[in-house]
This record gives C-alpha cells, structure tokens and sequence, in this order.
C-alpha cells in the first residue's frame, strides 16, 4: 500500500474532455476536473458558485424569435437592445426603459422575427451601424433614454460596382433635378437584363461627362433601359448632352446589401453582399456615409474610399470583421489582415495589401474581442478559436481553444460574447439552450472551459449580451432565457448577478444564488408578492441569509415559514465539481488503473457557505463547517480549511466530487487529498 498526498491548485485547464481521461502525460491534466457545472473558474485558479440570474421581464412575444445586442455610449449611459418581431425595446440599469408606468418605450422596425439573427452592428458613439442583407444599412440614433430614430444611410457617392467596361453607354437628359437616363443597351446592367425597378429604386448611378464625375439617385425605373433619377447638387452632371461610355452602378441594391459592417483607421467598413461575399468597401475617412471613390475629375485622394476583393484559389465569404492593429477579415475558409502595403502608412485606396495568415474557415457569427486577440467560433460551429499574433512564428494563428474539452461543443456554438470584468470570461450560448464559460486570461495560461445550465424546466438560454454594469464597475451578463412556466412557454430577459457585487457586500443576506430571481427588502412579512412570472413553480427561498424549505408559487405570491426582512426567492440549481482520476506525482509510480481510496481531503475554500463531497454524485456528505469555537450562526460565509473524511471506497476511479445545493456561496480555493493506493 502507498499513501500520497496530492493537492489540487487549480482548474485553469477546465472541465477535461472525456477522450483525455488518463492523460496524466500532461501538465494541463493536473489543473483540470472532469466536471465543471455551474462553477466559474477564477483567473486566480480556484472555482467560485455561478450567481443567479435576476428577472426583468417577459419579451414582447414569447412565441417568435428574440434577440439582444449591446450597446455601449459611455460607462454611465450603457443599454441592451431587445429585439424583435418589427420592434425595439431597451433596458438599462438592469431594468426596462418605460414611457408612462409599466408600459415599455419601444421602436419599430421592419426587421423580422426571422432576420434578426442576421443582423451585424457596429457602434460609433451614440450611433449604431446595422446592417441585413434583405434590408439598407440603417443608423439607430440615440439623444435620450426614450429618443431613439432608425434611418437608413444616406449613401454619398458610392461605393460603387467598377466602371462600365462593355459597350452600353448612358445619356441623360438633365443636370441637375429628376433627370430621365438612358441606356443603349441592357448589357452590363444587372447580369445584362436590365434595370429592374424590384432592384434599382433608390440605387445609385454614377456617370462621367467630359472627364467630370457625377451621380444621381435613381427614383423610378422606366423600362429596362430607361430610368429617372434625381441628381445630387453638390456632385452634378456637367452635360446632357451626348453619350457616355464611362458610368457605375451603384454596389448596393434591393438585395444586394451588405451583410457585415465594422470600423478601421476612422473607416466605416461594409462587407458581403449577395454578388460580391469577398469584397470590403471602406468610406472616405472620417466620413462614414461617404463612399466616392475618386474626385470629380477622376483624381484619386488617400483619403478616398477603398473597396477591395479578397483573391485565393476560393472565394472567400466574409463572416465577421473586427478592426484592430489591422483589419482583421473572417471568412469561411480562413482569416485575412487587411493594412496599407506599408507598415507606418494608413490604408488608402492605392496601398491596399490582405494576407491571408490561416486557413481555420469561421462561421457565419459575431466574434469576440478579448484583450490583444479576437475569439471566433469556427466554420462548424463546434469550436471556438483564437486570433492573435504568435511571435514564434511571426505571424498570426488561430489555435482551438476547445482542443482540450471538445466535447462542450458538440451540440452547434450559435454566439459568443466576452466579459472582461472581473475573470475574462467568454461566454458561448449552444444551439440546445447550455451556456458554456471560457475562463480567458493568456498572460497567465489560464483557457478554462466550464458549463452552466440555467435553471426551469425546459430551460434554454436564446440570447446573449454583454455591457459595462452600473457605474462601470463590473461587465453584466443579459439573456433570454425560455422556460416552460406553469405549462406555457415563455422567454424572459434576465441579467447574471456579478460575483465581483456579490463579494464586495458579501453577508449571508447578500447571497444571490437563484435564477430568475427577485429579493424582497423592507418591513418584516411573511408574505412574498411580484412573483407572477414563476407562477405554479416550485421556487427556493433564502430568509436572510438560512434556506428555507421550498414554496410552490400561487397567484403571484408564496407565504414564508419565518418572517424575513430580506428575502431572494428563485428556481434552484446545483453547482458541481468532479476530479479527474486524482494523480499524484510519487516514486510509486501512477495510479492509474490501482485499487484505492482516497481517505481524506481538506478543503481551502473563500467566503463559502454549504457544501458536499464524495466519491461519487450519489455518495455525497456535508462538509462540516462548524468546529467548537464557532459561532451558532451556520450561514456566516466561512474562509479557511475545512477537514472531510471520506466514505470508505476503494476502486480503481479516485475521483472526488464536489456539491453546492443551497441557495449560498462557495468558493474553492484549493483541495488537498490523502489517498492510499494498492498493487
């Protein structure tokens, strides 16, 4: 027999794929666990309980699709955006924003239940850029809480589809005003049928007169070769006379819109249109609704707009952009950085150069940035990758970031979305409703996976968004979340209380453990009412700071065992933490495949209230907390190490499990084992 004593530090490795069971080969195996399920792994090492989700309120209609989108003016004026089926809603402070009592400020639209998950959007202040292919890019404005416009861009000048190269030509009967313009032909006007008014109502005609470039916007489409337009005053036509070989089309159309949008070097970039998925059109700089790619008489500026075509052996459709130290590009077969041809130089329209530095293809979602690199869900949707320069190659790779726990992929990865404050956390929404945590801190070697299931029957998390909390203390967590609620389904917004609020006042009333939960604070009661959204659940209940037996909510209300002054009531879920086969690192050589048990362990755990262990989910027992110098109160968070014999069981699996099945905190620092070991 040999009796070890391993201690395990930390999880930065996260929850272990089952296929590395046993690979004790490697250094990550000892900093990772088998299972990680509604734990959080610190940057520090240790894992710390999830906190509940708060309640907000039911969507606008729970039958159709929803989704929300961040938006960030400044760390004191910071929304979520709700939307949905033609409309949007907007919460702020972890509340909704309302016109008059309860009824919500809301926006039309003319986006779809259907389309919204193809919305992309990039922010400018108080402006969001949103774009669709099915619809033109819009602006939505912000000057107040409940002032918001949606308009779509009023494009200047481009961009453009390249000049006419066949031999149709175009004449105009005017200068200025609605003019009637005239091909000779319906070659090279949309793949040679014509112009279309199901297409080129509001399109852009740009055309050259006598070395002199001017455009009008097209009003009315006459017949396939005939239009009328209305011709900018500050670019005109100079002659209307004649024929002019020299035009453009504009490049977007109805049904040709862009699909993906971001800024770069004080451009507004649009990508992805239906007949051209990889090319990028840059406006003028700093000026976002410009697009002229010359001047008036053909000169070409730095400062002129750029469009440019990715070119591989493939065509490349762009995913997602993000502007960084370059225009980082994602496509579905690799990822491009797009710069100026010089290193100290800007981007300009003549000094354009895209490598292509990977081959890991990216999928059709937003990506994350996180610190100095980009994380982005691969082409398949089953992993989650990162981009960022590697100096030992000097260049930059996209390494799997899921290659140690593959198996938390499985199921398709829809969206992601980084939380920076307080543990760097990327979190993942899968298609099946499980929300994934990647814990993301590189300078330390932390890229921790951890999983989290929301709790409620049938519960699935449908939406993610992430924005600085109150006061920019903290990055809050939104969702939507679908239950089934006394028999009907429904989705409701909720927001992740934050473990950095919770440990700054952390008392046993302060605990917020619960999900979709609501706290009562005031005069004594025994009565909890506002509970209409779980009505007919069966909810848990911590009466300041000690669990009470759970209540059965009934019309809207639940009447407490003990009277409370503070109270959080909410579905229940469990938080739990599996080893790996415990490997320690002796002169007994390993333990794999041995006969033992593990005799003991002793538990470094920080401001904890509550917790189980043992071999196994189905053997477990209180960790005792309460020695002879304590205190009577047993819900007073408890911070230092905590002895746990274990049920005598031997077996060729050393494994340790570990529970959190009350409403309280629980933080494990460290775990220090005694095992013994047969031959």
């Amino acid at each position: 027999m040999a009796e070890t004593s391993p201690i395990l530090t930390n999880f930065t490795s996260g929850e272990l794929s089952p296929r590395l069971n046993g690979r004790v080969d490697l250094d990550k195996y000892y900093n990772s666990a088998a299972t990680i399920h509604n734990f959080v792994v610190l940057m520090h090492g240790g894992v710390t309980k999830r906190p509940g989700t708060r309640f907000i309120r039911e969507v606008k209609n729970s039958a159709n699709r929803t989704k929300l989108i961040p938006f960030t003016f400044s760390k004191t004026q910071t929304y979520v955006l709700e939307f949905g089926d033609q409309y949007i809603r907007f919460y702020k402070d972890e509340g909704i924003i309302v016109t008059t009592g309860t009824t919500p400020y809301e926006l039309a639209t003319t986006y779809t239940s259907a389309q919204i998950d193809e919305l992309d959007y990039v922010q400018s202040a108080d402006v969001l850029f949103i774009v669709h292919p099915n619809h033109p890019p819009r602006k939505l404005s912000r000057t107040g809480h409940t002032s918001w416009t949606l308009t779509d861009v009023d494009f200047f000048d481009g961009p453009y589809l390249d000049v006419n190269t066949t031999s149709t030509t175009m004449s105009n009967s005017g200068v200025s005003g609605s003019v009637t313009i005239t091909a000779s032909s319906t070659t090279g006007i949309n793949n040679n049928t014509g112009f279309s008014a199901a297409t080129d109502i509001g399109r852009l005609i740009r055309i050259q007169h006598s070395g002199n470039w001017g455009f009008a916007k097209i009003t009315a489409v006459n017949s396939t070769t005939q239009v009328t337009a209305t011709v900018d005053s500050e670019r005109p036509y100079t002659a209307s006379s004649g024929t002019h070989a020299e035009w453009q089309l504009g490049a977007f159309y109805t049904g040709n819109y862009p699909s993906k949008v971001t800024f770069f070097e004080e451009r507004l970039f649009y990508a992805n249109t239906d007949t051209n998925p990889n090319t990028i059109y840059g406006s003028v700089s700093a000026d976002f609704d410009a697009f002229h790619p010359n001047a008036t008489n053909g000169d070409i500026a730095d400062d002129d707009a750029v469009i440019y075509t990715l070119t591989s052996d493939q065509v490349n459709q762009i995913t997602a952009m993000y502007g960084g130290r370059y225009l980082h590009v994602f496509t579905k077969s690799g990822t491009f950085n797009v710069s100026s041809s010089s290193a100290t130089a800007a981007l300009t329209p003549t000094s354009v150069q895209a490598i292509n530095e990977t081959t890991d293809g990216s999928s059709d979602s937003k990506i994350a940035p996180a610190s100095k690199s980009v994380l982005f869900i691969g082409k398949n949707k089953k992993r989650v990758r990162e981009f960022a320069y590697n100096i030992d190659y000097d260049s930059f790779t996209s390494p799997d970031m899921t290659v140690l726990s593959e198996h938390l992929g499985f199921g398709s990865i829809e969206e992601i979305a980084f939380a920076t404050y307080p543990n760097n956390v990327c979190w993942a929404r899968r298609a099946d409703g499980i929300l994934l945590g990647l814990t993301y801190y590189r300078d330390q070697q932390v890229t921790a996976w951890h999983r989290h299931t929301i709790a409620g029957t049938d519960a699935k998390v449908k939406s993610l968004a992430i924005i600085p909390g109150i006061n920019d203390a903290f990055d809050t967590v939104y969702m939507i979340v679908e239950r089934t609620i006394n028999g009907s389904t429904v989705q409701y917004v909720e927001f992740m209380e934050n473990e950095f609020r919770l440990a700054d006042s952390q008392t046993k009333d302060d605990q917020f453990f619960l999900d979709s939960g609501l706290t009562y604070t005031g005069a004594s009661t025994s009565t909890i009412t506002g509970l209409d959204h779980l009505e007919g659940e069966t909810v848990s209940v911590l009466n300041n700071g000690a669990a009470e037996l759970s209540k059965t909510v009934s019309s809207g209300s639940i009447t407490l065992s003990n009277p409370t002054t503070k109270c959080h009531v909410g579905l229940a879920y469990n938080s739990e933490l599996e080893s790996v086969n415990v490997e320690p690192k002796s002169q007994y050589g390993t333990t794999q495949g041995k006969r033992g048990r593990i005799d003991k362990c002793i538990f470094r755990v920080f401001e904890t209230v509550g917790l189980k262990a043992g071999p196994a989910s189905t053997s477990v027992e209180v960790v005792p907390f309460r020695t002879t110098t304590s205190t009577m109160s047993a819900t007073e968070p408890k911070t230092g190490d905590y002895e746990f014999l274990m049920p005598a069981t031997y077996t060729t699996q050393n494994k340790l499990y570990v529970k959190s099945d009350t409403p309280h905190a629980c933080t494990i620092s460290a775990i220090m084992i005694q095992m013994s070991t047969y031959e």
